[in-house]
């Protein structure tokens, strides 16, 4: 399936949008005052590559990262041109997947590579359409900072789905712990630590972003990329959160686990310690001897078996006065 191009060129007062799986129709807004942004829906080949990268003004190593893929989030500044990867976390059939998006940042346009069919700029395109928007009447480097929110962003819906399964899963563990809640457990953590190790990187790079793009950005706009770079410690310091809420549902269950093994063994020993005596009782009478004194008394069966009865009671009652029942 080839890449397809989207492309919108816009100011406060004129908007222009194409698409096409070619990129020559949108070679002349790339040297416009307009602002240019070209998204590329699709993983690119190397054919796809060497017909268009140079074309899109892209670096050879920039090129590389592309084509290789599943890159560590980074930013690198090459001559003329911001390039940056970023991970786009989505949360699909009970599983987190980890897609790229590759940013390259030019003096007259910008470009946006997302390997993937789903869309994570549709609210940003649907904006581009309204004229009184924020988005129309600001510059380039507003609309990098835009791209930048929503790809953060994108981590908090999974967040939320996190809370909800550590919540489930605690309140279930005290109640009624079992190994597949055991199994569980482990999933989500598993999850939140693999999102966590795609994150510290992503606000790394969003921190380098801040102390070293003085060129690309201008004063105003840094005001927002602190605030993406806020959420991005935001993210971070919630997903250490859960990662030590899920360790402690593994101290849970096990205790739980431990205390449910208590319980049965005391309903054991309890039940074994009345009928102790029973059987010394019942042991005695039941020897072989002809001459027992007991053997010839009229009512000495019913006699036993009250004697039996009586000390059932006795102890169940003493074992509910100590609160072991």
């Amino acid at each position: 399936m080839k890449p397809m191009i989207k492309g919108y060129s816009y100011d406060a007062t004129e908007f222009l949008q194409g698409e096409s799986e070619a990129l020559e129709l949108l070679h002349d807004w790339r040297h416009t005052d307009r602002v240019t942004w070209i998204r590329i829906q699709g993983r690119p080949n190397a054919e796809w590559m060497q017909r268009y990268g140079e074309l899109l003004g892209w670096h050879p190593l920039a090129q590389e990262d592309i084509l290789e893929g599943e890159q560590r989030p980074k930013m690198e500044p090459y001559d003329g041109q911001l390039f940056i990867v970023l991970n786009v976390p989505s949360y699909e059939q009970g599983e987190i997947r980890q897609k790229q998006v590759y940013i390259s940042l030019q003096r007259n346009h910008l470009v946006t590579v997302f390997e993937d069919e789903s869309d994570p700029f549709g609210e940003l395109e649907r904006r581009l359409h309204n004229p009184s928007d924020k988005l129309r009447r600001m510059d380039l480097d507003y609309l990098f900072y835009e791209i930048l929110d929503v790809v953060v962003d994108c981590t908090f819906p999974i967040l939320e789905i996190f809370e909800d399964q550590l919540e489930e899963l605690e309140a279930s563990l005290v109640v009624a712990p079992d190994r597949k809640m055991l199994k569980q457990v482990y999933q989500v953590r598993h999850d939140i630590l693999l999102l966590r190790r795609s994150a510290w990187p992503q606000r790394e790079t969003l921190g380098r972003l801040l102390r070293e793009a003085d060129d690309w950005v201008s004063e105003p706009v840094r005001l927002y990329l602190r605030d993406c770079n806020d959420h991005a410690t935001q993210i971070l310091d919630l997903l250490k959160s859960f990662a030590d809420t899920s360790a402690n549902l593994l101290d849970v269950y096990l205790s739980s686990a431990s205390m449910r093994t208590n319980e049965i063994m005391r309903v054991l020993t309890v039940i074994a310690t009345i009928f102790m005596p029973l059987t010394f009782i019942t042991g005695i009478y039941g020897m072989n001897f002809r001459y027992m004194p007991e053997l010839e008394m009229r009512y000495g069966y019913p006699a036993v078996l009250g004697l039996c009865l009586i000390i059932a009671t006795g102890l169940l009652l003493w074992f509910r006065r100590k609160g072991w029942l």
